[in-house]
C-alpha cells in the first residue's frame, strides 16, 4: 500500500466517522426532545431548534424560536399532567456535512386527575449538527391518533 492510499483510507476512515459522530448527535437530540416534553417548559422545548427553526404540524408552521415556543405554549399536551413520551424505530440518514434526517414514530402517554392520555403518530425532522451540537432545522409532526383513554381508540365505520 502507497503513502497515498494510505491518506486516501484515513481521509475516508475520518470521513466515515464524522458522519457516525453526526448521526449519533442528531439521535441524542431525539432523545432531548422526549425528555424535554415530560416536563415542558416551552422556551427550553423552542431552545432545542436552530434560531431560524421551522416547525411544521397540523396547526400549520411555525418559524422561529419565538414562534415555536408560542405554539408549544398554545398546545393541550403542556397542561400540567404528567405524561411520558417514546421515539422508536428511527430511520437516520447523512445528508452531508453536518445535517442528518432522523424519521421515528412517537408515542405519547398521560395522566391527570380525572382523565389519561395516549397517542401516536410520526417526526420527519431535519438536524443540523455543529461541532458536535445537535438542534432542529426542521420537524414535522404528524399525529395519527390523540385521545383519552375513556374514549379509546373505536373503529370508524368505512365511508
Amino acid at each position: 500500500m502507497t503513502e497515498n492510499d494510505m491518506v486516501a483510507r484515513l481521509n475516508d476512515v475520518e470521513a466515515r466517522l464524522r458522519r457516525l459522530e453526526d448521526c449519533a448527535a442528531a439521535t441524542g437530540l431525539m432523545h432531548r426532545y422526549a425528555a424535554a416534553l415530560d416536563n415542558p417548559v416551552p422556551e427550553l422545548v423552542a431552545g432545542l431548534f436552530t434560531a431560524d427553526g421551522v416547525l411544521r404540524t397540523g396547526r400549520g408552521e411555525h418559524k422561529g424560536r419565538g414562534a415555536i415556543a408560542d405554539f408549544y405554549r398554545s398546545v393541550p399536551m403542556f397542561d400540567p399532567t404528567e405524561k411520558r413520551h417514546f421515539i422508536a424505530l428511527p430511520k437516520v440518514a447523512w445528508i452531508g456535512d453536518g445535517v442528518v434526517e432522523i424519521e421515528a414514530y412517537f408515542t405519547y402517554i398521560g395522566r391527570g386527575d380525572d382523565a389519561s392520555t395516549l397517542g401516536w403518530g410520526l417526526y420527519r425532522d431535519t438536524i443540523v449538527v455543529d461541532a458536535g451540537a445537535a438542534l432542529f432545522g426542521s420537524k414535522e409532526i404528524d399525529v395519527h391518533f390523540g385521545g383519552d383513554l375513556n374514549q379509546g381508540w373505536p373503529r370508524r365505520p368505512a365511508r
